[in-house]
C-alpha cells in the first residue's frame, strides 16, 4: 500500500511539474523558451524535449534551435548529438538498409559497405579510377598531425571510397575530401563520419553539386550573382569591368562548404547554422564574407585578385562572432532561391532556343516544336490589340501636338495682353500720383517745381507726360482726362484678356484630357506587354520543366 501511495504521489508531482513546464513552453511563450534554452547544454535541451509531445514540439521548433545555434551556445562535445538529431541519420540508415537488402545485412552496414568497396576496387575499373582520384587528393587535404602522422588520411580514404561505392552516380568530386577531412578532424570516428557525410549528400542535396558536369553548381553561381548584384552592385559591376569571375572563389566555398577556407573553430559553427538553414545559410555567409572583403576587392584587378585569394587573410581573420552579427542583414529565403532557380532554367532554355545551332533530342524536339506553336499563337493573339493601341496612341499624339501649338499661340496672346495692361496701369498710376501732388500743393510755384522734378525723374513711358504740366488749374482737368482715356483702354483690354483667358483655359482642358487619354492608353499597352511577357515566360518555364534539364542540356555559365 505504501508503494502504491508513493507511486501516486510521484505521479502527481510529475504531473504538477509537467503542467508548469507545459505552460512555460507553450507556443504562446516561444520567446521565453528562446531566452531560457541558451542556459542549458544541448544534451539538456534534447532531454527536456523528450518529456512529452508539447515540449518536443516547442523546444525542437526551428526558431528555438536556430536561436540556440546562432548564439553559439552549442558545446563542442555536443556537436555529434546535434548532427544526429538534425541530420535525420535514422532515415539515411533505413535507406541504406533497403539498398543493401539483397545482402541481407542486419547491422554493421558501414563495415559491409567498406568491404564491398574493397572488393570492387579489384574488379571494377571505373570504381578503381574513382579510388585513384581519391588517393591523389588525400595528400592535399589538411596538414595537421592527424593527417600527416596519424591515421586521418586512411580514415578519410575509407569514408570517401564508401561514399563513392554506395553513390556511384557521384563517385568522387574534388571538394568532398575537405568535407570528409573536417568531419574526421571533429569526430575521429570513421563510421560516424560516413553516416554524417552521407546525410549531407542525401538530405542537404550536396549530391546535385557532385554529379557529372555539376549542374547544380551553375544554378548556385547564378543565384550568388543575383544576390551580389542586389546587395553589392558596385562590387558586382567592378567584377564585370575587370573580368573577375566569381567562380574563382565561389567554387571552393561551395564545393567544400567553406572547409577549405575557414579555420576549424569557425568552420564547425558555420556548419551548425548550415545544418539548420541549409542553402540560404551558405549564401548569407557568402554575402557576409563579401561585405568584409568588398573594400579591398574594389581596388583590385584580376592579377591582384588571384594573389589576394591565395593568402586567405580575410577568411582566416574573421571570427564566427563577427560574421553572425550580420546574419540577418541579408533577406535570403528558400522561396527566393527557388525563384532564382526557375529563372536560371528559363534563361538557359531561352539561350538554347536563340542559338540556331542547338541540337535537341527527339523527345525534347517535340516539346520545343509545341512551345514554338504556342508562342506563335500567343504572339498572333496579342499583335492585333497591341497594334490597335499603338495606332490610337499615335493618333492622340498628333492631335496633342496640334492642340499644344494652339495653346502656345493663345498663351502668347494672353501674355502680351497682360504686359500691355501692366504698362497702362503704370502710366495711370503715374498720372494719379501727379494729380495728387497738384491737389495737395499750397503754393503754385512750389507745386510747379515739384511737378517738374517729378517729371524729370520719371523714366520710360511716364517721361512722355512732361508736356502736360502747366501752372494753372486747367492742368487737373487735362490729367483727369488722360486717366479717363486710360481707363477706357484698360477696360477694353481687360475685357479682351478675359475672353482670351477663357479660350486658353479651354485649350488647357483639352490638353489635359488628351494627356490623360494618352496615359491611360500607354498604361493599357504597358499592362498588355507585361501580361504578354509573363505568358512567354510561363511558356518557357513550362518548356524547361518538360525538358527535364539534364547536365548535358544546361549551358555553361559565363560571367
Amino acid at each position: 500500500m505504501n508503494k502504491i501511495k508513493q507511486n501516486k504521489k510521484r505521479q502527481n508531482d510529475e504531473n504538477i511539474i509537467n503542467n508548469k513546464f507545459r505552460s512555460l513552453f507553450s507556443s504562446e511563450n516561444l520567446r521565453i523558451t528562446c531566452y531560457i534554452i541558451p542556459y542549458l547544454t544541448y544534451k539538456e535541451v534534447i532531454s527536456l524535449s523528450k518529456v512529452n509531445k508539447s515540449f518536443h514540439k516547442t523546444i525542437r521548433s526551428h526558431k528555438v534551435i536556430k536561436s540556440y545555434i546562432i548564439k553559439s551556445k552549442l558545446q563542442p562535445e555536443s556537436r555529434l548529438l546535434f548532427y544526429s538529431t538534425n541530420l535525420n541519420l535514422s532515415s539515411i540508415k533505413l535507406t541504406i538498409e533497403q539498398e543493401l537488402s539483397e545482402y541481407k545485412i542486419k547491422d554493421n552496414y558501414y563495415q559491409k559497405i567498406l568491404s564491398l568497396a574493397k572488393e570492387a576496387y579489384n574488379k571494377d575499373k571505373k570504381f578503381k579510377k574513382i579510388c585513384d582520384e581519391i588517393d591523389r587528393d588525400l595528400h592535399r587535404t589538411f596538414y595537421n598531425k592527424k593527417f600527416t602522422k596519424g591515421n586521418g588520411r586512411q580514415m578519410l580514404r575509407n569514408v570517401l571510397a564508401s561514399i563513392g561505392f554506395i553513390r556511384p552516380e557521384i563517385g568522387y568530386c574534388q571538394g568532398m575530401n575537405f568535407i570528409g577531412g573536417a568531419l574526421i578532424n571533429l569526430i575521429d570516428n570513421e563510421e560516424k563520419c560516413f553516416w554524417i557525410f552521407l546525410s549531407f549528400i542525401d538530405n542537404i542535396n550536396l549530391n546535385l553539386l557532385y554529379l557529372k558536369n555539376m549542374p547544380d553548381f551553375l544554378i548556385r553561381v547564378y543565384q550568388l550573382k543575383k544576390f551580389m548584384e542586389f546587395y553589392f552592385p558596385k562590387l558586382y559591376n567592378h567584377f564585370r569591368r575587370t573580368q573577375i569571375n566569381i567562380d574563382l572563389f565561389f567554387s571552393k566555398w561551395l564545393l567544400t562548404i567553406f572547409a577549405n577556407y575557414f579555420p576549424f573553430d569557425v568552420l564547425y559553427k558555420v556548419w551548425d547554422v548550415f545544418i539548420i538553414d541549409k542553402w540560404k545559410a551558405l549564401f548569407k555567409f557568402c554575402m557576409i564574407i563579401l561585405f568584409f572583403m568588398k573594400e579591398d576587392m574594389m581596388k583590385m584587378d584580376l592579377g591582384m585578385f588571384f594573389d589576394y585569394f591565395r593568402s586567405d587573410e580575410v577568411l582566416t581573420s574573421l571570427s564566427f562572432e563577427q560574421m553572425i552579427k550580420h546574419y540577418n542583414d541579408y533577406k535570403i529565403t528558400n522561396k527566393k532561391l527557388k525563384e532564382l532557380k526557375e529563372d536560371y532554367y528559363v534563361s538557359q532554355v531561352e539561350a538554347k532556343l536563340n542559338n540556331p545551332n542547338t541540337e535537341w533530342e527527339d523527345d525534347q524536339n517535340e516539346y520545343v516544336i509545341n512551345y514554338k506553336k504556342e508562342l506563335e499563337y500567343h504572339l498572333k493573339m496579342v499583335k492585333e490589340p497591341m497594334d490597335n493601341l499603338l495606332k490610337k496612341i499615335e493618333k492622340i499624339d498628333k492631335e496633342y501636338d496640334i492642340k499644344l501649338e494652339k495653346y502656345d499661340k493663345q498663351f502668347d496672346i494672353v501674355s502680351k495682353l497682360k504686359i500691355e495692361i501692366d504698362a497702362k496701369n503704370e502710366v495711370k498710376t503715374g498720372y494719379e500720383n501727379i494729380l495728387k501732388n497738384l491737389e495737395n500743393s499750397n503754393i503754385i510755384n512750389n507745386e510747379n517745381n515739384d511737378n517738374n522734378n517729378k517729371l524729370n525723374n520719371t523714366e520710360g513711358i511716364l517721361g512722355s507726360i512732361k508736356s502736360f504740366f502747366t501752372t494753372d488749374n486747367s492742368e487737373n482737368a487735362k490729367i483727369q482726362k488722360k486717366i479717363k482715356d486710360i481707363n477706357k483702354i484698360l477696360e477694353e483690354k481687360i475685357k479682351n484678356l478675359n475672353y482670351n483667358e477663357k479660350i486658353l483655359d479651354k485649350y488647357k482642358n483639352e490638353l489635359e484630357k488628351s494627356r490623360n487619354e494618352q496615359n491611360l492608353l500607354k498604361q493599357q499597352l504597358l499592362n498588355m506587354e507585361k501580361n504578354s511577357n509573363k505568358t512567354k515566360k510561363d511558356l518557357l518555364k513550362n518548356l524547361s520543366e518538360k525538358l527535364k534539364l539534364s547536365a548535358k542540356f544546361v549551358a555553361t555559365s559565363k560571367y
